[in-house]
């Protein structure tokens, strides 16, 4: 029998996922009759038909989609396996590539660098911000090992993404000594008081609003920011009550300039925060390490966050 050709197969790999030859030779700079003559030399060596034609598109045939679910494992190794190279001794250092979701909050990505300068085989970190559809990208095609992000993460591939659960951290309202002490009783103290909530896509907006909502508080909005970073440093200079997680509000500096208002404790708001990683054959190492590190770092810092998975 004669071995497959590794060419040939990568060739239908990229039409398939193309869905036409024309489009596939732009990916490969190849011309389409380059690629169509590849193409039935490697059904000629499988001994039956990868694609049938309808409508200007080529539909994958039984044997086809096959022939696509061997070849996407194969490749998929490839990936693997020149990360795996990448991510390899450097002067003795591993590396890792993280993604951090936009809007996140920044004192999560502080303490994720901080774990992972602290990892033994002192990586090389890269750090990448993006949107939730660029970082599902990056780790599909094996650009990001590990994703921080405030919200889940699905992936068109069942269970190729696995999402671990850091901890869910409790939302409480913060402001500027000032302003804080003349908050207590709710509603009264903080009814036509000035916010600064959090914009959409914040995992938190509408859980802030319902829970004001529900208290007969009518704030005065002055601001809807998605960062947490400007919100935190707005509530500092005295512009206003800030919704924000008790750890952003730990972490904050200048210590004691930003005060957690009692009463909002109850206010039964959390945030979440996960480590999304994609199934490997070969998984990075440090990444691994990192999700049972971070916990125990949040774990440390934060002491409220609870619960932990």
């Amino acid at each position: 029998m004669i071995p497959i050709n590794y060419h040939h197969l990568y060739y239908f790999y990229t039409i398939a996922r193309a869905g036409t030859i024309s489009e596939a030779s732009k990916t490969l700079l190849l011309a389409q009759s380059t690629l169509s003559a590849q193409l039935k030399l490697l059904e000629g060596a499988l001994g039956g038909k990868l694609f049938e034609r309808k409508r200007q598109r080529l539909l994958l045939t039984e044997k086809g989609r096959m022939v696509l679910g061997y070849a996407e494992s194969i490749f998929e190794m490839g990936r693997e396996l020149q990360d795996a190279i990448k991510d390899g001794p450097r002067s003795g250092r591993g590396a890792v590539q993280v993604g951090i979701l936009n809007g996140t909050p920044r004192a999560f990505g502080h303490a994720l660098i901080e774990c992972l300068l602290k990892d033994p085989a002192r990586p090389h970190v890269t750090v990448q911000e993006g949107s939730l559809g660029e970082l599902a990208a990056g780790l599909g095609q094996q650009k990001l090992d590990v994703v921080l992000s405030d919200v889940s993460m699905r992936s068109q591939d069942q269970g190729a993404l696995l999402n671990h659960l850091i901890g869910k951290i409790p939302v409480v309202l913060a402001a500027a000594p000032e302003l804080a002490g003349r908050c207590k009783k709710v509603p009264a103290d903080f009814d036509g008081a000035p916010f600064i909530l959090p914009s959409l896509p914040s995992q938190v907006c509408h859980q802030v609003q319902e829970a004001l909502a529900q208290r007969g508080i009518r704030p005065n909005v002055v601001a809807e920011v998605q960062d947490v970073e400007l919100a935190r440093r707005l509530a500092l200079a005295g512009h206003g009550i800030a919704p924000m997680n008790e750890y952003t509000v730990a972490s904050s500096l200048p210590a004691g300039r930003l005060k957690v208002i009692a009463a909002s404790r109850g206010f039964g708001i959390h945030e979440s925060i996960y480590l999304i990683t994609r199934k490997r054959r070969w998984p990075n190492p440090i990444a691994d390490r990192l999700v049972k590190n971070f916990r125990a770092l949040f774990t440390a810092k934060s002491g409220r966050v609870s619960p932990l998975l």
